[in-house]
């Protein structure tokens, strides 16, 4: 074998074994179905909720559940000196999953605004949520008919 083939050889051991070292020493699970909501339910039980302030855009009427856009804006106006947002979220709760998203904001963000792609698994009231760092929680929900699930299988 020519010595530049060992070296390659070498190399890529030495390469991969951090992935190897993961995988026997870490394990993985999956999510459970609630696991999600949970989470979020103990963060807000004791906050007080106000409806406003957050705006919700996404389609009524959706033809499929696949790739259904979705943008959360808290609008800044309606802040108190001091105050700020802490975190966002949106909440389908037909689907498997019902936490599509739980996102952290840092102190130097200078927007709370999120723009994403959600699946849905059923007509359902979609439920944007943000939560101040007072402990107030804005709130806005929006009803969307789904003509075509994509949760077929769970997930």
């Amino acid at each position: 074998m020519p010595k530049h083939a060992q070296r390659r050889t070498l190399l890529g051991a030495v390469a991969a074994a951090p992935w190897w070292w993961a995988a026997f020493v870490g394990t993985a699970s999956a999510q459970s179905s609630t696991a999600g909501s949970d989470a979020l339910d103990e963060r807000v039980r004791a906050a007080v909720l106000v409806r406003g302030g957050l705006s919700l855009d996404i389609p009524v009427i959706v033809e499929t559940g696949t790739s259904v856009p979705i943008v959360l804006f808290a609008d800044p106006s309606q802040l108190r000196p001091g105050v700020r947002v802490t975190r966002l979220g949106i909440i389908a709760p037909k689907n498997p999953r019902p936490v599509a998203l739980d996102m952290e904001l840092g102190a130097l963000m200078s927007q709370a605004r999120i723009a994403t792609n959600i699946r849905l698994g059923a007509s359902q009231s979609v439920t944007g949520v943000a939560l101040l760092s007072d402990g107030t929680v804005w709130q806005q929900s929006i009803a969307v008919v789904l003509t075509g699930s994509a949760c077929y299988d769970g997930t």
